[in-house]
C-alpha cells in the first residue's frame, strides 16, 4: 500500500465516520478477541445501560497528560508487551478488547486492557502493571465511529451527558469517564469506540 493510498483511506474514514451509525452495535473485534460480557438493561436515545459482571483488567499507573491519544498510545505499548510475555512469568496472554482509558481528576489517565477469563484467576505480575477487579457494575455507554481524537471524545462525553439528562442516571454519581477502543490502529473502517460512565 502506498503512502498516498493510506492517506486517502484515513481521510475517507474521517469523512464517513459521522455518517455510520454504530449505536447498539457489538464491535466486530469481539468476534476475533475476547471482550467482557454484559447485558443491556436499558436502551435510551443515543445511549444504552449495560450491566457488567465483575470484569478483570490489567492497568498502568496513572499518568498526567493533556493528550488522551498520546497517553493511550504510550501506555498501551506497555500492556501489549505484557500480554506478549514481558511479565514476571513470561506468560503469553491472548489479545483481548477493548482498551479503555480512564480520565479522572482533570488529566489523570489510566489505560487498561481486559483480561481473558482463562487468565483472570491469577494474572502474572509485572512492574508498573496492576490488576483491577471490578465489582458488578452498571455502565452508561455511547458508541461512535472513526478514530478517537483529542477533540472528538470530549464532544461524545458531552453528548452522553446530554442524553442522560432527565433520566434516573443523571443523579447517580460517576467518577470521571472511560474511552473504550475496540480496533487496532491499522483498522480504518467499521471502527467502534465508546464513552463509558461507570456506576
Amino acid at each position: 500500500m502506498t503512502a498516498t493510498t493510506f492517506q486517502f483511506l484515513i481521510l475517507t474514514s474521517f469523512i464517513l465516520a459521522p455518517l455510520l451509525s454504530v449505536e447498539g452495535k457489538i464491535p466486530e473485534s469481539c468476534k476475533k478477541y475476547e471482550c467482557p460480557t454484559f447485558n443491556v438493561t436499558e436502551m435510551g436515545k443515543d445511549y444504552e445501560i449495560r450491566s457488567y459482571d465483575s470484569p478483570v483488567w490489567i492497568s498502568t499507573s496513572p499518568v498526567q497528560d493533556t493528550s488522551l491519544v498520546a497517553a493511550t498510545r504510550k501506555e498501551f505499548s506497555r500492556l501489549f508487551s505484557y500480554v506478549n510475555g514481558y511479565n514476571n512469568e513470561k506468560k503469553v496472554i491472548k489479545m483481548s478488547a477493548p482498551v479503555i482509558s480512564e480520565v479522572s481528576n482533570g488529566n489523570s489517565i489510566v489505560v487498561s486492557l481486559y483480561v481473558p477469563k482463562a487468565n483472570q484467576k491469577n494474572p502474572p505480575s509485572a512492574d508498573g502493571i496492576k490488576v483491577q477487579r471490578w465489582k458488578a457494575s452498571y455502565v452508561a455507554v455511547r458508541q461512535f465511529g472513526g478514530f478517537v481524537t483529542d477533540s472528538n471524545f470530549m464532544t461524545e462525553v458531552a453528548a452522553l451527558n446530554g442524553s442522560l439528562a432527565g433520566t434516573k442516571w443523571a443523579s447517580k454519581t460517576h467518577n470521571g469517564f472511560f474511552v473504550a477502543q475496540y480496533n487496532a490502529p491499522f483498522e480504518v473502517f467499521n471502527r467502534v469506540n465508546e464513552i463509558w460512565f461507570l456506576y
